[in-house]
């Protein structure tokens, strides 16, 4: 990866792979074009879209200069990544994908954090987390210091969310940048190298609102992600002389979620949260595919009831 002269260097590079999102990334990127914080460039890698994502695009960044748009043959997450590395040139780097959306404040306040502790080399934020239709399902909250971070990660639950961070671009290019042997977990071996050179910090606001959906990659594959999630871990664990036990990993890490349980348990942080509207659509999809499925019925109470639900289970315990 090459380093840039700073002569006219913008603060920002902000780093948007797209991969067939015809149906989200004008918002998203209208999200980066109305940030607060404007020293930016903004470096756009259609990846190979089948769909009309590369022209949306195209409409969608019209007459701004500071943004390049680049099309490639699909090359995948961390190919892709690293290409932007290579062409980026802001002492700042900031993530974010193609389905979800930045808020107005998110770079002021992560540019701020980082000008502010010159020995942090990533952060992320909390997420609000939205379904297809933008609807809030509740908040994500991530740990802020670094060795609960640090631990988090090397646990396998993840501590960082990967569209919510900005990076400093000497660190990634000291650190070689995204490795190309970790399917789906590319981003968390990036981060517990990362994790070796510098601080990782999370900001508890959510600045980021984070699109969950089965067609996450993270979802999609996750047979992958897992295989990938074990490989790296064992390889971070070496690193820092700490023993790996697989078996140790979370349920989820080694265990596949079908669409309707993942969608089930995203309706009920909803429940949780008081975002009843949104726990009500997806209760009712859940109860139209499935209506014999005495769980789907139960969400479709606690969703129109929440209160009388609360009361019935806590008598229940």
């Amino acid at each position: 990866m090459n380093e840039h002269p700073s002569a006219s260097r913008p603060r920002i590079s902000v780093l948007l792979t797209v991969f067939n999102a015809e149906k989200t990334v004008a918002e998203t990127i209208r999200s980066v074009l109305t940030q607060t914080e404007t020293d930016f460039e903004f470096l756009i890698l259609d990846d190979g879209s089948t769909d009309g994502s590369y022209d949306i695009a195209t409409q969608s960044v019209a007459n701004d200069n500071r943004v390049q748009l680049i099309r490639q043959n699909n090359a995948g997450m961390a190919a892709s990544l690293n290409r932007l590395i290579d062409e980026s040139r802001g002492r700042y780097l900031a993530r974010i994908d193609a389905d979800d959306i930045a808020e107005p404040t998110r770079f002021s306040k992560q540019v701020a954090y980082l000008d502010a502790h010159p020995d942090c080399v990533l952060v992320g934020s909390a997420v609000l987390n939205i379904d297809d239709d933008g609807d809030p399902y509740g908040v994500t909250i991530m740990p802020s210091d670094h060795q609960a971070i640090e631990a988090r990660m090397l646990s396998g639950a993840g501590g960082i969310m990967h569209p919510s961070t900005m990076l400093r671009s000497d660190a990634v290019i000291e650190s070689g940048g995204f490795a190309l042997n970790y399917p789906v977990a590319e981003d968390q071996d990036l981060w517990l190298r990362l994790a070796q050179i510098g601080r990782l910090a999370n900001l508890p606001e959510p600045l980021t609102r984070y699109r969950v959906h089965p067609q996450n990659m993270s979802f999609v594959r996750q047979k992958d992600g897992a295989d990938a999630l074990n490989r790296l871990l064992a390889k971070a664990h070496a690193d820092r002389n700490l023993p790996f036990n697989q078996a140790v990993l979370p349920t989820s890490v080694n265990e596949q979620c079908s669409a309707w349980d993942r969608e089930r348990t995203w309706a009920w942080t909803a429940v949780q949260e008081g975002y009843l509207a949104t726990a009500r659509k997806h209760a009712r999809r859940l109860a139209a595919r499935k209506p014999l499925d005495t769980r789907a019925w139960k969400l479709v109470a606690a969703s129109h009831f929440p209160r009388l639900f609360a009361l019935l289970r806590s008598q229940s315990s």
